[in-house]
């Protein structure tokens, strides 16, 4: 039984993966307290029973969202000896189209979150963060596929299938955005 947490930006997702198949899924839309939903959502989830895996979405998007995210799964991971494994959101939006050669985007009120995917779903250069203005400059040059309905099936498969399980200790955030202090 395979967990999967994504907390990335408004919505959480949850999503308990078993035998092949999505066995229970729970998408929050639009949350304001997402701290105040995420463990009991998961509670709620499980029903008692502790998975044999977690898979986190360990960003880019939210600072508040991801971190929150990233601490729970490895929380959960390190508490109950479980692996886990991570999976960023860009990622789990180029897994779950079809278009190849993909340019995959997210955006908040400020900007753009940006991915370049081969068909193989390996990033091409680096995940980007622009601003609304230079998303309108952008997309006129390039296609961005920004409307995207996640597979999670697909998405929990590959990652049990192709990525490293982690110490928990090693999972961290991917940030993109920088902050007011980088700038």
């Amino acid at each position: 039984m395979i967990l999967f947490i994504d907390t990335h930006l408004n919505d959480v997702a949850i999503v308990l993966y078993e035998n092949g198949e999505i066995v229970k899924e729970k998408v929050i839309e639009d949350v304001k307290e997402t701290s105040s939903i995420v463990m009991y959502t998961i509670k709620k989830i499980l029903n008692k029973s502790i998975p044999d895996e977690i898979i986190v979405v360990n960003g880019p998007g939210s600072f508040t969202g991801v971190r929150l995210g990233v601490t729970t799964a490895k929380t959960l991971a390190f508490s109950w000896h479980k692996d886990i494994r991570t999976v960023t959101s860009l990622e789990c939006m180029a897994l779950s189209t079809e278009e190849e050669n993909k340019i995959v985007g997210f955006s908040d009120k400020n900007g753009y979150y940006i991915g370049i995917f081969d068909n193989d779903y390996n990033l091409i250069g680096n995940y980007e963060y622009i601003s609304n203005s230079e998303f309108e400059e952008y997309s006129q040059k390039y296609k961005v596929i920004t409307d995207v309905t996640l597979n999670y099936k697909k998405i929990i498969e590959y990652v049990r299938d192709n990525k490293e399980v982690l110490n928990p200790h090693e999972v961290n955030p991917i940030y993109v955005k920088k902050i007011a202090v980088e700038k």
